[in-house]
């Protein structure tokens, strides 16, 4: 494979890594955030059911990401051996 095929297809598993950090690991990003979970910040449960909208913002983001990647990487690394 060429070198830029091998270029994108690393940096589509980068995307992928960042995206499945994002969605399925929330504490660490929270962290990298400096934002805590609003059940810990008030000590109180929200008024919107008890979820933290951020939660659902990193969910989605992370897994278009992730998909992103992988798309990336998966297309270039077809295109380059077909």
């Amino acid at each position: 494979m060429p070198a830029h095929a091998l270029i994108a297809a690393v940096c589509g598993l980068i995307l992928a890594i960042i995206g499945f950090t994002i969605a399925f690991r929330q504490s660490f990003v929270r962290r990298l955030l400096r934002r805590r979970d609003e059940r810990t910040r008030h000590g109180l449960r929200p008024l919107h059911g008890g979820k933290d909208p951020l939660t659902y913002v990193l969910r989605i983001s992370g897994i278009m990401m992730m998909a992103f990647g992988i798309a990336v990487a998966g297309m270039m690394t077809v295109f380059n051996l077909a």
